[in-house]
């Protein structure tokens, strides 16, 4: 057995844990709402992380 496996949580620490997959569940949430909002503002986000994304790579090939 795993170290993980012999482990016995208490019920506050299993709260915890569940609560904090809950609030994973409402950013996700805010986020939809965000993209829906605003997708023009979304959209140019993406475009500027790929630009800065294909920037970088395209440096390490002349590197080499």
């Amino acid at each position: 057995m795993t170290a993980a496996a012999k482990e016995k949580y208490s019920d506050e620490e299993l709260e915890e844990i569940m609560d904090m997959h809950a609030t994973d569940q409402v950013s996700v949430r805010q986020i939809r709402t965000t993209i829906r909002e605003n997708p023009l503002l979304v959209t140019g986000l993406v475009f500027a992380f790929g630009l800065l994304l294909g920037l970088s790579m395209s440096s390490r090939r002349k590197s080499r």
